[in-house]
């Protein structure tokens, strides 16, 4: 198996307050608790790295052979094999699975009772472009389907919420343009990075990422007992 898109994510680490968003993000959702933690997905390994930097030992899963170059320990090539855990998390992952239900499912019977999970996706359909097909996208989440398909899994929903307000309009333009083969400009996504997405995250920040954003995150909980989602 080889992943396609593994220029996009070299160019996308020179992203730094971009990637750092998703950190915090994800610290948040990971909390204090969690000892075992699984990136599903790992790519090339920024965020195990960033989580490996703060103290946080991550085992990571990425079935791509051409992906493995990144690992220094060889990472799990599927979920079935990772040992039960306190917390999964996928980054820009799921939209490349044709059957994301049941993996969603495997990663339900993978945590432990009370873990939890965080996935982040691309969201809205209609900002679906060449650089979705380029990389592999079989879908961009609307939240409603990304929020049902997290509860027929078996997970109790605590949020799910838009991220990056402008990317929303600058995907849009990217789709718009003509000719365009879907792969990343260093200097644009530089450019975009410094200038862009500060603005644009104190937009998600006003609007409680509750409008509209380039990307979707959901924070889900495998409960011991059945209880009422929460949604924001």
């Amino acid at each position: 198996m080889e992943y396609t898109g593994d220029d996009n994510l070299d160019v996308m680490r020179l992203a730094e307050n971009n990637n750092r968003f998703i950190f915090k993000l994800l610290l948040k959702a990971l909390g204090s608790k969690a000892s075992s933690i699984v990136d599903f997905g790992a790519g090339n390994g920024l965020f195990s790295e960033m989580l490996i930097r703060a103290g946080r030992q991550t085992s990571c899963v990425e079935p791509a052979d051409n992906m493995q170059r990144y690992f220094k320990v060889p990472p799990y090539r599927s979920l079935a094999e990772v040992p039960p855990a306190d917390f999964i998390y996928s980054l820009n992952v799921l939209e490349h699975i044709e059957d994301d239900e049941s993996v969603l499912r495997e990663m339900f019977a993978r945590l432990k009772p009370g873990g939890g999970l965080f996935l982040y996706v691309p969201a809205f359909p209609l900002l679906y472009s060449s650089m979705d097909k380029r990389v592999g996208h079989v879908r961009r989440y609307t939240r409603r389907e990304l929020i049902s398909k997290a509860r027929a899994a078996g997970f109790s929903v605590r949020y799910c919420r838009y991220a990056d307000f402008l990317g929303f309009f600058a995907a849009l333009l990217f789709r718009l343009l003509p000719g365009s083969d879907g792969s990343l400009n260093p200097a644009a996504v530089k450019v975009y990075d410094e200038l862009i997405i500060p603005p644009s995250r104190l937009l998600d920040k006003l609007s409680g990422g509750r409008l509209i954003g380039k990307n979707l995150y959901l924070y889900a909980e495998k409960e011991n007992s059945v209880k009422r989602s929460i949604f924001f």
